[in-house]
């Protein structure tokens, strides 16, 4: 298995980190101190959109750099399938309000049975416990009324396939 050395490795975490957390939480910040968003929990569905492009943008240029590093395919894959996940999400907010806690859940599950099945990385305990937290968060989204049965169901189809589609191409 490919090895990371130690300087390198951290700068590519912060690097991740910075790109596909720090900033995307600041920029819903600017958002709601904007008043482009009306909380940073985004329930209304027609202020989801703009959220969707700002961290879809992050995650993309996140996965070009690690893309153009020379790195391990499979980091690039996952955040490949990240940013297809998320612009997808974007394009379905315009019909149905789909559950980005599945999308994000079944993004793990389907990065677990990617590695699985592409690599000798046997993640199969992982890939089980992703599928049973999945459906608790699925639960809880229909029990919170957040979210449509359809909406919970996209949401989480949508996750594994992305990432399912990242490590194909």
């Amino acid at each position: 298995m490919f090895q990371i050395s130690g300087s390198i490795s951290i700068i590519v975490y912060l690097l991740i980190f910075l790109n596909t957390c720090l900033l995307p939480v600041f920029a819903m910040l600017v958002l709601k101190r904007m008043g482009l968003i009306s909380s940073l929990h985004i329930d209304i569905q027609t202020e989801r959109s703009l959220p969707y492009f700002i961290t879809f943008c992050f995650y993309l240029s996140t996965w070009w750099l690690i893309y153009k590093a020379p790195l391990p395919a499979f980091i690039a894959n996952l955040l490949l399938g990240a940013a297809i996940a998320i612009l997808l999400a974007g394009i379905i907010n315009y019909k149905i309000k789909i559950s980005s806690h599945l999308i994000g859940v079944g993004g793990a599950v389907g990065s677990f049975l990617a590695v699985n099945l592409y690599s000798t990385v046997d993640f199969s305990f992982f890939f089980i416990v992703s599928i049973l937290l999945a459906g608790l968060m699925g639960w809880a989204r229909l029990e919170l009324r957040a979210h449509q049965p359809i909406e919970v169901y996209s949401g989480f189809l949508l996750g594994v396939f992305s990432q399912l589609a990242a490590f194909i191409l």
